[in-house]
């Protein structure tokens, strides 16, 4: 009788395991110190560098203008004192012009004449200034002989010339190619009109 050679039993299906992910690279300790440290440092910096901005800026530096010398006159805010001439140096009204005494009389137009020519001034009043709409605009003012600016600096209520005193001021209107205009404006409190408005189209010579 033969021997069978003996049954050997079907080995089990393989199965696969799941894969495993590595397992992450540990970070050094110092790493995250350093960074805090960084951290710091940068708004140390920051805070510094705004306070020293803040003392050697315009803002710190500049300090408001006080006049050298009491006010005679309202003045609109933020403006040259009353009277100061917008040409340079006068904004802090060192070269205001000077009132004569006042004219006596309404207002008229006066005529003056003689070898040389004539001359006519138109005589105003007002309380506080003189506002001016004057063709050609860049015109020279002048009041009392000083020059205050061009007339189209003075040709809104905003932006009108005030007058340093009470008294008479003689204002001339000058361009060139142009005959000159000029206006006797009486400043008194118990004047009518608060502003003397001045409309002229000045003739070329």
């Amino acid at each position: 009788m033969t021997e069978q050679p003996p049954v050997v039993p079907p080995a089990p299906p393989r199965t696969h395991e799941p894969h495993e992910p590595p397992e992450p690279a540990l970070m050094p300790r110092w790493v995250p110190v350093l960074i805090g440290v960084v951290l710091v440092f940068m708004a140390l910096l920051a805070v510094f560098t705004g306070s020293r901005f803040r003392e050697t800026s315009l803002v710190g530096m500049v300090k408001p203008h006080k006049p050298s010398r009491p006010l005679t006159s309202a003045a609109p805010p933020g403006e040259p004192e009353a009277g100061a001439s917008l040409m340079f140096p006068g904004e802090s009204g060192d070269n205001a012009p000077v009132a004569h005494p006042p004219v006596a009389g309404a207002s008229r137009a006066v005529v003056t004449g003689g070898k040389n020519g004539i001359a006519a001034s138109v005589r105003l009043s007002a309380r506080r200034g003189m506002m001016t709409h004057v063709v050609p605009g860049d015109a020279l003012v002048y009041v009392n002989d000083v020059a205050v600016g061009q007339a189209d600096q003075f040709n809104t209520e905003n932006e009108i010339y005030d007058f340093p005193a009470p008294g008479s001021y003689t204002v001339r209107l000058v361009a060139p190619g142009y005959r000159d205009r000029q206006f006797v404006i009486t400043v008194a409190e118990d004047a009518k009109p608060e502003i003397a408005k001045l409309d002229v189209k000045l003739e070329k010579q």
